[in-house]
């Protein structure tokens, strides 16, 4: 097939190097007090949340 432009690797693409987060600390709940943790990509109080915290299941 000439004319089709592929890496040696297939159709993979280059590779990235993994993506990390810089840690931080979490900041105190303006209610409780607590440490507040990392949930679905922003800091929350699970105590002060309760049960409705995470991705939505449909």
């Amino acid at each position: 097939m000439s004319g089709d432009v592929m890496d040696e690797g297939g159709d993979e693409g280059p590779e990235l190097p993994p993506f990390i987060l810089p840690p931080r600390e979490a900041p105190d709940c303006p209610f409780c007090g607590d440490p507040m943790k990392f949930v679905d990509g922003e800091f929350a109080c699970p105590d002060c949340n309760g049960e409705l915290m995470g991705p939505e299941t449909g």
